[in-house]
């Protein structure tokens, strides 16, 4: 019975996590995927495995790609929650005497911790990943003896600075030995010399808490050293420390425990502007405007992004004009963002410049966008968009190289090819419904551009093409917000 149990709350997390991602939040799992490109190419393997925790990182960029759909997203994170867990009780089993009583409950925690916080959208799925793998480690690092001499820089080499958990579960369970507490100096030293050596570009922070782990550049959360340490905890607790008379009712009860802090943990980590804007543009990206109209009438955060984004879905119902008044609006940047370089705010103003015929201004976003992700990965929708953009323009050479790139992925290749055939005839460009109507509208002459200017080239391009109703909108909806904004 308790075997039994122990597998129905197993996988209760999988499906508590499952519906977690794809009910509430696959927002989240579509900003995952659009900051990073995995590309089945040998250099893009050997450029992973020149860094510490490069094998997690291939790993889990080769998992983030199918985030690209979010029940595919929701699965692979399920699945990680389920296997951090059974790790984490498999190395208990192997580091003490785990049996039948042992505190099963408590190998939830890190998985719990991890939910928690993946609130933050910066976290990257390479240290769920990376914790994965140095866990499973713990058999082998527990009985290694003295291999751990070169088994700890290699473990370190491929999974990065998590792999001192099983080093302090060798050290924690075998510490009456002074040899155990050397290993413990010598992974501090194999760290030290590893940063000095091999990756002294990266700041010491980043070479000591984890390279890769964390999407922005010098900072370490504290969760990111927390949740390692409760691991240890964990495997160390479970494996010797804490036996219960009654696990299946002590699991109950823990269970309710764990939930309740876990969805105060949500409550406090998801922040619900983020997110918000986060979900508008997910649901952009997959033409449902709509439903962003629907959710900004019950809640919209109150920032230029998210402005921009329902303005944009308004026109495509065809309201922009009838009922802009009706959503939060902060003057002209409202309509279109001036370019802010960062990885989230231009996509929607990219967007529709693009589809009011200024695919050079298009260009210009897609680039800042993918050149603002700050572990300087490459996009598939930004390289989609830039490609798109030289396709329009005739630039084919330009627009070859990104398409080269992305006929190395698994979800851009189809597109990617399908191009590549396309720009070998001119005349088939020009034939395209998409690349087409852009050439018919897109401007004429050239001239300097400044964002101050762009209600004034929203006008040329409805002048020199009377079908151009999204720049007639929204220029009117420019004058509008403009004369708003000089009022007293």
């Amino acid at each position: 019975m308790e075997k039994n149990y122990r597998i129905v709350l197993t996988l209760l997390l999988g499906a508590a996590v499952f519906l977690f991602w794809l009910l509430c939040y696959p927002q989240a799992l579509s900003y995952q995927e659009q900051n990073q490109l995995f590309l089945f190419t040998w250099d893009y393997l050997g450029e992973r495995l020149s860094l510490p925790g490069g094998l997690a990182d291939y790993l889990s960029e080769f998992l983030v790609q199918f985030f690209y759909y979010s029940w595919g997203g929701a699965l692979v994170m399920a699945l990680l929650a389920i296997l951090l867990q059974r790790s984490l009780w498999w190395a208990a089993r192997s580091a003490g005497r785990a049996g039948e009583r042992s505190a099963y409950i408590l190998t939830f925690i890190p998985s719990l911790l991890m939910l928690v916080y993946m609130g933050d959208v910066e976290v990257l799925v390479s240290f769920p990943s990376a914790l994965l793998l140095s866990i499973a480690l713990c058999p082998l690092f527990t009985g290694a003896g003295w291999h751990l001499l070169w088994l700890i820089p290699l473990g370190w080499w491929l999974t990065g600075a998590v792999i001192a958990v099983p080093v302090l579960v060798t050290v924690l369970t075998h510490w009456r030995s002074i040899r155990e507490w050397g290993f413990l100096l010598y992974t501090a030293l194999v760290f030290q010399a590893g940063h000095r050596l091999l990756s002294p570009q990266y700041p010491p922070k980043e070479a000591w808490f984890g390279i890769n782990y964390y999407r922005l550049v010098e900072t370490l959360p504290a969760l990111q050293v927390v949740i390692p340490l409760v691991c240890v905890f964990c495997i160390l607790v479970c494996g010797y420390g804490l036996r219960v008379r009654r696990p299946v009712l002590a699991g109950l009860l823990t269970t309710l425990v764990l939930a309740a802090g876990t969805f105060a943990g949500v409550r406090t980590t998801y922040d619900r502007d983020t997110f918000e804007t986060l979900a508008y543009d997910y649901l952009i990206r997959h033409e449902r405007y709509t439903d962003v109209l629907k959710r900004a009438q019950k809640y919209q955060p109150r920032n230029q992004v998210s402005a921009c984004s329902v303005n944009f879905c308004l026109f495509m119902n065809g309201q922009l004009l009838s009922r802009m008044d009706d959503f939060y609006q902060c003057g002209t940047a409202g309509l279109v963002l001036p370019s802010i370089r960062d990885n989230l705010s231009d996509i929607t103003s990219a967007r529709l410049l693009w589809m009011m015929g200024m695919p050079n201004i298009t260009l210009q976003y897609y680039f800042d966008l993918q050149e603002s992700i700050q572990n300087g990965r490459k996009s598939g929708r930004f390289l989609s968009g830039m490609a798109d953009c030289n396709i329009a323009n005739g630039w084919y050479g330009p627009a070859e190289k990104y398409l080269d790139l992305l006929a190395h992925s698994l979800f851009y290749r189809r597109w990617a090819m399908e191009k590549k055939a396309l720009i070998r005839n001119d005349a088939l460009v020009s034939a395209d419904p998409v690349y087409g109507y852009i050439r018919q509208v897109r401007f004429r002459d050239d001239f300097i551009t400044v964002y101050d200017g762009l209600d004034l080239m929203m006008g040329i391009l409805y002048n020199q093409n009377k079908n151009n109703f999204m720049a007639a909108e929204y220029y009117t909806a420019w004058q509008r917000l403009k004369k708003k904004e000089v009022q007293p």
